[in-house]
């Protein structure tokens, strides 16, 4: 039982519940601009990432669980996909544990893995459930490769991989970004903190040795 509040109390610490609903509102406002504009991506995930690099990846699981909860209750086609959430947001903190979120092309790396993750989850989903079709903009030219004589799982995996990869690499850059913009007093409060201040003191270091 002590086993479990600690860690409750070392992954869901204050900081991190109120980290949540911001990333959740980065979440929601990433993906109704892209539907807004109809782009083929979906930037639903920043703040999945985000909070699964710096609080750890069952923070990231609740956090990419209930973001996918509120745009299903809009849009139910999108609550099969809390799934995709649930793993993005899990494999985020376990990628960050390994410190592939502090250097920018471990970042790139970290995000080719997640564009796999994504695909194999959200592709089976889309297949399985949804027979190829969403509604959206992919869902034109999966049934163009299916037209063409292709199977519906090589046609889906096709256009998610496509999707997935500009999505997420674009992701983790802006979570790069923000994490080395978040004050030290502020990262010293979450999990996985300790990761990028006491990179952050290095390079000042070296910087001051430099010069």
């Amino acid at each position: 039982m002590s086993t479990q509040q600690g860690f409750f109390k070392r992954d869901f610490s204050l900081i991190a519940l109120l980290l949540i609903p911001v990333a959740i509102a980065i979440n929601i406002v990433g993906f109704q601009l892209c539907q807004l504009l109809r782009l083929p991506i979906f930037l639903d995930s920043i703040g999945t990432i985000l909070v699964g690099a710096i609080a750890g990846p069952w923070v990231g699981a609740v956090t990419g669980l209930l973001t996918n909860c509120i745009n299903g209750i809009f849009n139910p086609v999108y609550f099969p996909y809390a799934l995709t959430s649930i793993m993005v947001g899990i494999v985020a903190g376990l990628l960050a544990k390994r410190g592939m979120f502090t250097k920018l092309w471990t970042v790139i790396i970290a995000g080719l893995i997640l564009t796999f993750v994504a695909t194999i989850c959200s592709g089976l989903i889309t297949a399985i459930v949804f027979g190829g079709a969403t509604g959206s903009t992919g869902s034109i030219i999966t049934a163009t490769l299916l037209a063409a004589g292709n199977n519906i799982f090589t046609s889906v995996f096709s256009v998610q991989f496509f999707q997935e990869i500009a999505d997420k690499l674009i992701s983790v850059l802006v979570v790069y970004i923000v994490i080395k913009g978040l004050p030290t007093r502020y990262l010293s409060k979450v999990k996985y903190g300790h990761l990028y201040t006491t990179r952050a003191k290095r390079s000042r270091v070296r910087e001051t040795s430099a010069s």
